[in-house]
């Protein structure tokens, strides 16, 4: 959602003189994200992200700016300036590598995930205690929760996480992944990145990575992907286009992602069908704690006006 800021004020969870910690990195490629993205740096912070480093892929505004009261632990890249002029699969496989250069490669761990994904918690306090009891593991991906529309023409007028509480009743077998820096040789794509030899990959349960879902699977922890956060949103992904492919070589199975009548069916189909059917209200408990993290670094809770 959208804030009302107050630029005199500021503050930060970390205490004051506490060096910064150097455990989890956050990457994202942002695109259309400005009524959304303090949410998502809020209560990634709660849950103990550390840093993040975005990705700005959209030249209408400055992501800069719109991060400033979160500067402490964000960095921002102009990528919409040089994205295109690196080599690589796509512009989100490009800016992860190039994170992986600079600050995100000083982490232990790092998630590339988008600024429609959180990472849920149901078992630990927050990342850092996750983590931990993976000591000898190179990669955890973590399985998505898919959520709908909740009926919302417009962007809801609450937070994402309050507000979208419905959502396919079973898990998608595509998942995210929460990777060690030191064990990445590669990054194939947006969900997993190709690890180095002795390491292993797994899932939050500790079991070899597999694509196959089993009962439990989600229990420990996953992605909610707030992929349809209103019917207005859904439609705008026409005109925003998609990171995650180049033009030139999108694939057939997507090819309906390049026109609007391609995202009207496939809300109609897939998206109003059955993303919306099962009550799951987990992340509800997180608005408090969200609402303050915000007032606490200048930002309030406003009317939302047209972006």
């Amino acid at each position: 959602m959208r804030l009302a800021r107050h630029p005199s004020a500021h503050g930060s969870s970390l205490a004051p003189g506490r060096p910064p910690d150097r455990t989890v990195c956050i990457v994202a490629i942002l695109r259309d994200e400005a009524w959304f993205i303090d949410e998502w740096l809020a209560y990634h912070r709660i849950i103990g992200a550390d840093h993040f480093v975005l990705y700005d892929d959209d030249p209408r505004r400055s992501l800069r700016d719109l991060v400033a009261p979160h500067a402490r632990y964000t960095s921002v890249v102009d990528w919409f300036r040089r994205g295109d002029r690196l080599s690589g699969r796509n512009r989100q496989t490009k800016a992860y590598t190039d994170a992986l250069s600079g600050i995100a490669g000083s982490f232990e761990w790092v998630a590339f995930i988008d600024g429609d994904e959180y990472i849920v918690l149901r078992k630990h306090a927050d990342l850092h205690a996750f983590l931990a009891e993976f000591s000898q593991v190179g990669a955890v991906s973590l399985q998505w929760h898919g959520f709908g529309h909740n009926g919302f023409y417009a962007d809801p007028p609450g937070l994402v996480t309050s507000s979208l509480t419905r959502r396919r009743r079973e898990p998608g077998r595509l998942a995210k992944s929460i990777t060690r820096v030191a064990a990445i040789r590669r990054i194939r794509s947006a969900h997993y990145c190709d690890l180095k030899r002795g390491f292993r990959w797994v899932d939050p349960n500790g079991r070899q990575f597999e694509d196959a879902l089993y009962p439990g699977k989600t229990d420990v922890a996953h992605i909610n992907h707030y992929m349809a956060r209103s019917f207005q949103r859904w439609m705008r992904k026409a005109e925003r286009g998609d990171v995650a492919f180049n033009s030139a070589n999108l694939p057939a199975k997507d090819r309906w992602k390049t026109h609007e009548e391609g995202w009207l069916r496939s809300f109609i189909e897939v998206i109003a069908k059955d993303w919306n059917e099962h009550v799951d209200e987990y992340m509800v408990q997180y608005e408090p704690a969200i609402l303050s993290h915000l007032r606490s670094i200048g930002i309030e809770l406003a009317e939302r006006h047209s972006a």
